[in-house]
């Protein structure tokens, strides 16, 4: 690690993370420390328009927003961009091949990227620092880069700017008021792979359990994608209660300010879980694929159904403690080692917190 005791403070930091929406969000809490070490420093984010739309707002950024590179063509106009912009330091916290080829157009004093256990594609080949090797949780490894560059702060800030309107529109969609005592629980169905995501029979039950024990109001969040549409239609068709599908209808800050009006959220290992600490609602994540110690929601306490474990003995035959850290579970049954009963009982936990 370079000393940075005796280094300037940096005047302006580019910050380089174009998605996935979970991991822009866990992103925040580095942008938040950079700030409070440096309040007079200008932070530069490059992000994607699909990501763009939920961090808009977010105090003391600036916003370089691009599409993802296809193309030759675009890599051009890219470097074109890229041209107008001098930075002191290139945080480049995304590392895939397509990213990678993007850094050399930027100009900066410093290129920082990730260690090799978590870099891709020849990512050391494009920066010029690597952040500390760790196995630790992906907002903490976001947090490592500003570590790196003398943050002293470990505290992990969240806040994500969402408008009246879309606070108004929130809360229009709770039945009962909450000064009432109605419940108000959401369901984000669909990971983004297969493997990850409970199926709609589970989902279906627990809608059941929930509604006649706590007379709660269930809704069903998610994106435009066919496979979460139709997962929530099937879930909808199973469960004997009513649920409101929201799935495909909602926009980024929507989402976001939904997400901070119910009492609680339940979802495997997908973008919406962060979004939903961010807003401050507890999470109950769904995980046998992946360790939730990784990736799962980054909150206090802890009301995760973790899983993995057992996944990792009953389908790679080996003990948890022998796990790589980023060991995966690839196995079609595996987030069927969750149980109903498992998800009640946090609920249930979560639910009292709230009384």
């Amino acid at each position: 690690m370079i000393d940075t005791a005796n280094m300037l403070p940096p005047k302006h930091i580019a910050f380089f993370r174009l998605s996935a929406l979970g991991d822009v969000v866990l992103a925040i809490p580095m942008i938040r420390a950079l700030q409070n070490q440096w309040p007079d420093c200008k932070i530069t984010w490059i992000t994607s328009s699909a990501a763009y739309p939920l961090l808009e707002g977010l105090e003391g950024v600036e916003f370089l927003v691009i599409q993802k590179p296809k193309t030759f063509k675009d890599y051009l106009g890219l470097r074109k961009l890229f041209k107008q912009y001098e930075f002191d330091v290139l945080i480049a916290a995304q590392a895939s091949f397509r990213t990678n080829l993007l850094y050399p157009f930027i100009k900066a004093k410093r290129k920082i990227g990730f260690d090799n256990g978590r870099a891709r594609d020849l990512h050391a080949w494009f920066v010029k620092e690597q952040i500390p090797a760790a196995d630790e949780h992906l907002a903490e490894g976001f947090m490592g880069f500003a570590k790196y560059l003398g943050v002293q702060s470990d505290e992990l800030t969240w806040s994500l700017y969402t408008s009246e309107e879309d606070q108004i529109w929130a809360a229009a969609q709770r039945q009962t008021p909450k000064q009432e005592g109605g419940k108000y629980i959401a369901i984000n169905a669909a990971a983004s792979k297969a493997e990850r995501t409970w199926k709609a029979e589970h989902y279906a039950e627990l809608i059941n359990q929930a509604v006649e024990k706590y007379h709660c109001q269930v809704v069903l969040t998610g994106g435009p994608a066919d496979n979460e549409i139709q997962l929530a239609k099937t879930i909808q068709s199973l469960a004997k209660h009513p649920v409101d599908n929201l799935v495909g209808q909602t926009k980024h800050k929507q989402i976001a300010a939904l997400l901070g009006e119910v009492d609680c959220l339940i979802a495997p290992d997908t973008g919406p879980a962060h979004i939903a600490v961010a807003m401050h609602t507890p999470v109950i994540g769904l995980y046998a694929v992946a360790r939730s110690e990784l990736s799962g929601p980054y909150q206090a306490p802890n009301y995760t159904v973790d899983a993995y474990p057992l996944a990792v003995e009953k389908y790679l035959g080996k003990p948890a403690a022998e796990a790589g850290w980023h060991e995966r579970v690839h196995h079609k049954d595996a987030m069927d080692l969750i149980t109903v009963e498992d998800v009640m009982a946090q609920l249930g936990r979560v639910l009292m917190r709230n009384n």
